[in-house]
């Protein structure tokens, strides 16, 4: 048991040491909902009230996106012990993703009690596969999602049903997905109880925090904010509609409509994460969450899912292998129903469930080959790091400019020069830039929520800042226009994409690049 335990602990320091070692470099900076996180957090702790001026939201309104609320209370103890900087504002992401491998290895250690090697290969791949280490050094609300779930599911099968509904709807305050999958938790959890025969009147109480949030998820679910999200990624977008318009001139209407368009769609969405090609070698198509054309889960271990998925079919009439085929069914379906599938953070429950498919399919072969067995899984995930690392050193140089790269630069160089100018002006080229201003300067929340200066407004569903304080952010097409009428009395300082001013009036200060040399901001100042 003693060795059992030194085992275990040093896989666990292993993989945090894998997710936080430089952490600050790697991906190369924070972006634009990485310092939302942290910026309210950080305003959470120093005024009780989020950048809006909301005291303590149940969602929170950043740029129209309305984010749940966990991960950014979650950020705030963080923020108060080491101030607001990369480090604070992932590590919530970075301790989920160090503990999510101990919750699979007891998950296994549940489902087969007498089998002593099988948990430890859940704990190792889970620590060592590329996908939940590239995803545990971002501040993700999905990667604290999949912890949680991962411990709900852990004492669902333990038949703790008032911790498993509890830890289920804290996940409903994370990421959007969890909202999607309640009902087949519902199900799940209604299964069990039924299965075991639970006293549900003498012990209704433990399932009261359960029904409150998931009165509070409902409530939100059916107001707008609660749907802001899945408006920006729906399937029937803006685009899906004119499209399925063109189609109606050639064929009817009972054949091409929304209902039609969003069922093809979604089931399409749906098949395509089941192909080995998304989990085992390419990963998704959005490049902050899997880097480009790399896999999420080492091939080598295609064998053991094989095996894995036969003993689910033998065993399942088993209530606990019935759950796990339906987790492992309907984890696409939050990522089906919405643009970009396979998406990598809509569907990550994907991951830990192939994860015990595999560890379960090891069995199989561990009966026949057991030194080799072991032998091949362990060499399987040291060449595994082996190839991850300098892949991932390279996409942090050559897609720095995905992650916003230069806007810690370039507010240091307006921080250090702020009192020399009558206004800054910064371009929106990059997204938020007022964000990354507020973070990097760690601006007063105070001064910020009560700021009469700040200009903003919301249209195409998403809340745009204009102005505060001595700062202008304007549209990257309209920076050289705004120049040529700039007052010759002010003397202002810009911040702008790369040969986007008027020479005759302006100085070259500075130029930032991103990391693969090309350049990112130019720093000028009026004549």
């Amino acid at each position: 048991m003693t060795s059992s335990k030194t085992l275990i602990t040093l896989i666990l320091i292993l993989g945090f040491i894998c997710r936080i070692i430089f952490v600050n470099q790697l991906p190369p900076s924070l972006n634009w909902d990485e310092v939302s996180h942290g910026y309210n957090a950080y305003s959470i702790l120093k005024t009780g009230h989020d950048e809006w001026g909301i005291f303590l939201p149940t969602i929170f309104r950043c740029y129209g996106d309305f984010k749940l609320p966990l991960y950014i209370y979650s950020t705030v103890m963080s923020v108060s012990l080491f101030g607001l900087n990369t480090l604070s504002v992932r590590l919530v992401s970075i301790l989920a993703g160090t503990l999510t491998p101990l919750v699979i290895y007891f998950i296994l250690k549940k489902l087969s009690p007498s089998h002593q090697i099988l948990p430890f290969i859940g704990l190792l791949i889970t620590a060592f596969s590329p996908a939940t280490i590239f995803l545990s050094r971002i501040a993700l609300e999905a990667n604290l999602f999949m912890f949680l779930f991962c411990l709900s599911f852990y004492f669902l099968i333990s038949h703790k049903f008032g911790w498993s509904s509890f830890f289920f709807a804290l996940g409903l305050f994370t990421y959007n997905s969890s909202r999607v999958l309640l009902p087949f938790y519902l199900f799940s959890l209604i299964f069990l109880v039924l299965k075991t025969k639970f006293d549900f009147k003498k012990k209704f109480f433990i399932f009261l925090p359960f029904l409150l949030l998931s009165g509070l998820t409902i409530f939100q679910t059916l107001n707008q904010a609660g749907q802001a999200r899945y408006q920006w990624v729906s399937i029937l977008d803006s685009g899906s509609i004119n499209q399925i318009n063109e189609l109606r001139q050639t064929y009817p209407r009972f054949l091409i409509n929304k209902v039609t368009y969003f069922t093809f769609t979604a089931a399409k969405n749906y098949f395509s994460h089941f192909s080995p090609e998304y989990l085992f070698f390419s990963g998704g198509s959005n490049y902050q969450f899997s880097l480009p054309n790399f896999y999420l889960i080492s091939p080598l271990f295609i064998p053991f899912l094989l095996l894995g998925l036969v003993f689910l079919f033998k065993n399942k009439n088993h209530p606990h292998i019935s759950l796990l085929i339906l987790w492992f069914l309907a984890s696409p379906i939050p990522s089906a129903i919405t643009r970009d599938a396979p998406h990598v953070l809509r569907s990550i429950l994907l991951v830990p469930i192939t994860i015990i498919i595999i560890s379960l399919g090891f069995d199989y072969s561990l009966k026949k080959f057991k030194a080799l067995s072991i032998i091949y899984t362990i060499l399987g995930l040291i060449i595994g790091q082996i190839f991850f690392w300098p892949k991932y050193i390279d996409y942090s140089k050559n897609f720095s400019s995905s992650w916003q790269y230069g806007y810690q630069q370039a507010i240091k160089y307006i921080k250090d020069n702020y009192q020399n100018y009558d206004q800054i002006v910064i371009t929106k080229k990059y997204g938020e830039a007022h964000e990354f201003l507020l973070f990097y300067w760690s601006w007063d929340p105070k001064i910020y929520q009560t700021d009469n200066s700040k200009n903003w407004d919301y249209h195409a569903t998403w809340y745009w800042v204009n102005a505060f304080d001595k700062f202008k952010f304007i549209n990257d097409w309209e920076i050289e226009n705004y120049i040529q009428n700039l007052n010759p009395n002010q003397k202002t300082l810009l911040i702008t994409s790369p040969n986007n001013y008027n020479q005759s009036n302006i100085k070259h200060l500075e130029t930032i690049n991103f990391l693969n040399d090309s350049p990112a901001f130019e720093i000028l100042e009026t004549k």
